[in-house]
């Protein structure tokens, strides 16, 4: 299962994180993510992939204002997680995963709300979001158990909208395991399977809602499990 790490700015600019190397930011030409703010050292700070802890680390550079990593002043390396707000002289970004499929779009409206002037150097225009209020969308590309194994992977808490189909399907989970599903008149582990066998083309996700029940009982590794062998058992 692939992971897509994005920095989210003010001014709805994102860019991607790729594992396989490290990211400068400084006023300096020729560092990765070039910022002209005069608060910003030539040579500022660094992001880099640890594939110990699968995580990115933020390091100051010895820069001349310092970086914060959630209104914390860095004093070593320090681990950058979803979520994670960090500022490099004046400039503010936020950390946001993606699971596969998922559209960098539509994290416009989760860009740190400030009013500092911004400048990324090359980057990706974002749009306006696909479904309103939803935290992200995007294409369900690898299937149903791909985006279910990112929120376990993730421990992330909302409801996951699957749209397009005949139907409309939801999935709630708690910290990435599963509580509740439902799909038409179908709920709980029915719903569950027939939305992994037969999942709608779309997807949003929104954060932090709650169901009004619990269908789902169960590790998420357990349920994601039990939902695999049912498909292949309908498969034969």
């Amino acid at each position: 299962m692939s992971i897509d790490y994005y920095l989210v700015s003010a001014s709805r600019r994102a860019h991607r994180l790729k594992p396989e190397k490290p990211y400068v930011f400084g006023r300096e030409d020729g560092v990765d993510i070039v910022l002209q703010d005069a608060l910003v050292s030539r040579r500022h700070a660094e992001m880099r992939w640890n594939p110990d802890h699968t995580c990115w680390v933020l390091t100051d550079l010895n820069s001349r204002n310092g970086v914060m990593a959630n209104n914390t002043r860095l004093t070593q390396p320090t681990r950058i997680d979803d979520g994670c707000q960090i500022q490099i002289g004046g400039q503010i970004y936020r950390m946001h995963l993606l699971p596969p499929g998922g559209d960098p779009g539509s994290l416009g409206a989760q860009a740190p709300q400030i009013s500092t002037l911004e400048t990324m150097g090359p980057g990706m225009s974002l749009n306006e979001l696909a479904t309103q209020g939803a935290t992200f969308t995007g294409q369900v590309t690898g299937g149903l158990l791909d985006l279910l194994q990112f929120f376990q992977t993730t421990a992330k808490t909302g409801r996951l909208d699957l749209l397009g189909g005949k139907s409309m399907g939801s999935v709630w989970m708690t910290t990435g395991t599963p509580i509740h599903a439902a799909h038409g008149a179908t709920g709980g582990f029915d719903a569950l399977v027939d939305l992994a066998t037969n999942p709608p083309p779309r997807f949003a996700f929104h954060a932090d809602a709650v169901p009004a029940e619990k269908t789902l009982s169960g590790s998420a590794a357990g349920i994601l499990m039990e939902v695999a062998r049912l498909m292949d058992e309908g498969s034969k």
